[in-house]
């Protein structure tokens, strides 16, 4: 028995492998964090789950990362204004004054604060020369509601647009507590831009099938790739013409199997229009698209674009320091504490870091241990087998007992 289980084992060794990919990252010039984009051969590669991947750096070990689907994701970044003064005057008034360096335009400011649980009123001045002040907003109402398991916190003060370069906030301290400002600035807002992506590897053949007075578009490719959009370019006059999209699925009928042609999307092509349409779920190697021309001669198509939404995975990446992307199908999804620190209000460093040789690694065998004989199942039929015949046993002998005790 100990022979055979050491033959299946070994048969479904060879039969189980991972499929390992791995790119190396280009060098970053400073630390912190950096988005890669997985590009369509790496999504591919990892058949669009995610779970797969890891980063690794030059000692073997594992660098968390966060996963970025959603298309223009605004990040924003505190950036302070530069305090001159802060002088406050007993039971009556606290006075701020800003220095707007730059001279911009600005239509709010936020103001960081001690916590606290109170109100306040305000007026807004502005200057040029820290001497002459105009009043911007008077006897506005600010509200600071007192925020658990937090030292600060920020409040948005809204004005009419001001260019000045001096700015004075003066609070009103004569009914209620003077507050304690700790900072003052503007968020700057920056956009994680997700510019969709061409795809290049599908193959397109334009067939005008006259007995159907269709005009059919084959896309092929090597290996499946979402596709997110398709983008006509026509160069026809006046038309309005419907499509399909069509792909083939297979279908079990007992032993045989069937090729059945299957529409998931209708749209229609118009002069009017764009011409660009969404596409959900499409993640095919081949597809087809067929459009209606009737009694109309075939549009002049001059390209068809197909279009993947980027994802992008942000990490915290060292200077110097060497990295690599790793796919295995056998990894499952990691858990990193990195995804708590990643919100709207992340700075995101510019700089997009890139994948370079990205290639096929050898195939490496999925080890399956083998069990102890006693834990097999083997072993346990075995077990509950003997337990009946001994049962049996035992159950026939005491019936032989109790027939020949009643013949006496």
């Amino acid at each position: 028995m100990k022979r055979y289980s050491f033959l299946i084992v070994f048969f479904i060794g060879l039969t189980c492998f991972s499929q390992n990919y791995k790119g190396s990252l280009n060098s970053v010039e400073k630390d912190g964090l950096h988005k890669i984009m997985l590009t369509p051969e790496i999504r591919s590669a990892s058949k669009n789950n995610f779970n797969f991947i890891r980063i690794k750096d030059s000692a073997n070990k594992e660098v968390p990362y966060v996963l970025k689907y959603h298309s223009d994701q605004l990040f924003s970044t505190f950036s302070p204004i530069k305090i001159l003064s802060n002088e406050r005057i007993k039971d009556s008034i606290t006075a701020v004054i800003l220095e707007n360096k730059t001279n911009e335009k600005l239509t709010n400011l936020i103001l960081q604060v001690a916590n606290t649980d109170i109100s306040k009123t305000y007026h807004l001045y502005g200057s040029n020369d820290a001497k002459t002040w105009f009043g911007i907003t008077s006897n506005n109402s600010l509200y600071f509601k007192n925020v658990a398991n937090k030292s600060s916190l920020e409040k948005r003060i809204d004005f009419p647009t001001t260019t000045y370069q001096f700015l004075k906030i003066a609070f009103n301290d004569k009914n209620s507590l003077p507050i304690n400002i700790l900072g003052v600035g503007k968020y700057i807002n920056n956009y994680f831009s997700e510019a969709p992506i061409t795809l290049t590897d599908y193959s397109q053949k334009i067939t005008l099938l006259k007995d159907r007075k269709v005009t059919q578009i084959k896309f092929t490719a090597n290996k499946s790739h979402e596709i997110n959009s398709i983008s006509f370019d026509i160069n026809t006059a006046f038309y309005q013409r419907n499509a399909k999209l069509i792909i083939n699925k297979e279908r079990k009928i007992k032993k045989r199997v069937e090729i059945d042609q299957q529409v998931i999307s209708n749209f229609q092509l118009s002069s009017k229009t764009e011409n660009t349409f969404f596409l959900n779920n499409l993640n095919e190697k081949e597809f087809i698209i067929e459009i209606e021309n009737k009694d109309n001669p075939s549009l002049e198509i001059t390209n068809i674009t197909l279009l993947q939404k980027p994802v992008y995975i942000i990490s915290d990446l060292k200077k110097k320091e060497q990295y690599q992307l790793i796919i295995d199908t056998t990894f499952s999804k990691p858990f990193y504490d990195l995804g708590n620190f990643i919100s709207e209000k992340t700075s995101i460093i510019e700089e997009e870091v890139s994948v370079n040789n990205f290639i096929k690694t050898k195939a490496t065998p999925v080890i399956i241990k083998e069990k102890p004989f006693w834990e097999t199942a083997f072993f346990m039929w075995v077990c509950i087998i003997f337990v009946g015949v001994l049962i049996t046993y035992f159950a026939m002998d005491l019936l032989k007992d109790v027939k020949h005790q009643e013949k006496n």
